[in-house]
């Protein structure tokens, strides 16, 4: 990286990501709305086929009871290869990770998220109706409705829905060519306002994606005094955890827990996650196994600029919940990640403590402190932080051994059915008990966790 980019990326990054800009592109947005008296309109983007859309919807009533709002639907089809890379693995994890997060707040899920082709194509037709027709009330429940009927193969319900929205099936715009040009209109209106998945919703120049960013939205509007949210979304545990009760922390600490944690130094993710994971192991006696891998962009899989976009600023309001500092950003990738893989290798092999303590060290100097980790006083200084000695850095740098020993983390994270990052595997007595991809999936950890615990211990009771 040359002295100018080294100069400038950072404070560019610490512009885009400011809160003083957010503010001040939000307060103009809400100023043009006040002015053509525009109502309040939240637009929700799904594809049939995606849990999450499902779990969105069971939401999206009660949003747009508590602030008044106009939530608009706009169906989409599959994703793009450039921002879904790995859509097989992606269909089997979204499945069991709907499941989980329908079961912790409480909503609908099916025993089985298949659904034959036919189904998928008359809800997907009868969504599109819905999309397309003139009544704006009670849309968001009838749309609820088709997706329930469909991943309960309740076709008595499906047909109903059909019935109640008088569509003729028969009709030129639902034949093939005329649904798959409507999806595509869709997604490249999508690309334009600036994203490209499923389960997403759109208020005046932001996205929020699923029920796991409707907190983000609710207290916008709160702020906006449209209303105050009856139902609480965030996954996040207030910074404590799910068991603090004493006696219930020692059974839990006497079990025999370990946890990977498959991480990237160009993940922003992963510098959110890595402190926290910190805490957890402390606070539950787990040991902790480092195993960072080669960020996408450096195996040969594309990160286009929207998705680039979308992370870092989700990213940024994720730091701020969970009060992290986190926005003058150089970026890693080349000689920076392999500069940082190549010292946490070299470390890992004398202690795991350490190792954690230079990857925060380098996860800080990346995301919040802009410094180029491809300069190598940058790199000695940085571990030198974290107490790693320069004579342990200058046989790391001397050394290849890192490329194995990331190559071989992507194929263990391959084969538990996972791709991104941070993910973590977890392990009791030896055996796996959960596997998990994200940053807000945290609690996912502490519940298997707990309900091990529960059928350990039959008399215990869950918090």
């Amino acid at each position: 990286m040359s002295r100018l980019q080294r100069f400038l990326q950072p404070r560019l990054s610490a512009a885009l990501t400011s809160n003083k800009l957010r503010d001040l592109r939000r307060s103009g947005l809400e100023a043009w709305r006040r002015l053509g008296r525009y109502p309040h309109q939240v637009s929700v983007w799904l594809r049939v086929d995606d849990p999450y859309a499902y779990l969105l919807l069971q939401a999206l009533p009660t949003l747009e009871a508590d602030f008044g709002l106009r939530i608009s639907l706009r169906m989409l089809g599959s994703g793009s290869p450039d921002t879904t890379p790995e859509p097989e693995r992606l269909t089997q994890f979204s499945g069991h990770d709907a499941t989980r997060l329908a079961r912790w707040h409480g909503l609908d899920a099916p025993t089985s998220w298949q659904a034959n082709a036919k189904d998928l194509a008359l809800a997907e037709r009868l969504l599109i109706a819905l999309e397309l027709s003139d009544q704006e009330a009670s849309v968001m429940e009838q749309a609820r409705d088709v997706l329930r009927a469909l991943w309960r193969k309740d076709h008595p319900a499906l047909q109903q829905c059909q019935d109640e929205l008088a569509i003729n099936m028969s009709s030129a715009k639902f034949d093939a060519d005329s649904i798959a040009s409507h999806l595509k209109r869709n997604a490249d209106k999508q690309r334009q306002l600036g994203h490209y998945a499923s389960a997403m919703l759109h208020y005046a120049g932001e996205w929020y994606w699923g029920i796991d960013r409707l907190d983000y939205l609710s207290r916008r509007l709160t702020s906006l005094n449209l209303g105050t949210a009856s139902a609480q979304w965030s996954t996040h545990i207030d910074g404590h955890f799910l068991v603090s009760d004493a006696e219930r922390l020692a059974d839990l600490r006497a079990l025999d827990a370990e946890l990977d944690v498959y991480f990237s130094y160009r993940s922003p993710y992963s510098y959110l996650a890595l402190s926290r994971i910190r805490l957890l192991a402390e606070h539950y006696g787990i040991v902790l196994r480092l195993k960072p891998v080669l960020p996408m962009v450096m195996r040969g899989l594309p990160v286009p600029a929207i998705k680039r976009l979308y992370i870092l600023l989700d990213s940024k309001r994720e730091a701020n919940l969970l009060d992290l500092d986190f926005g003058r950003i150089c970026d890693p990738v080349g000689a920076g990640v392999e500069h940082c893989l190549a010292v946490t290798q070299a470390v890992l092999t004398q202690s795991e403590k350490l190792a954690l303590d230079f990857a925060e060290s380098a996860c800080a100097a990346i995301w919040h402190e802009g410094r180029d980790l491809s300069h190598l006083p940058e790199i000695y200084a940085c571990a030198l932080r974290a107490g790693v000695t320069a004579d342990i850095v200058d046989a790391a740098l001397a050394s290849d051994d890192w490329r194995e020993a990331a190559s071989q983390h992507h194929g263990e994270l391959l084969a538990l059915g996972l791709w991104g990052v941070p993910s973590f595997n977890l392990h009791l007595d030896g055996q796996p008990l959960c596997q998990t991809w994200g940053q807000d999936r945290l609690w996912v950890l502490e519940d298997a966790l707990n309900d091990a615990l529960k059928i350990n211990h039959p008399l215990s009771s869950r918090r």
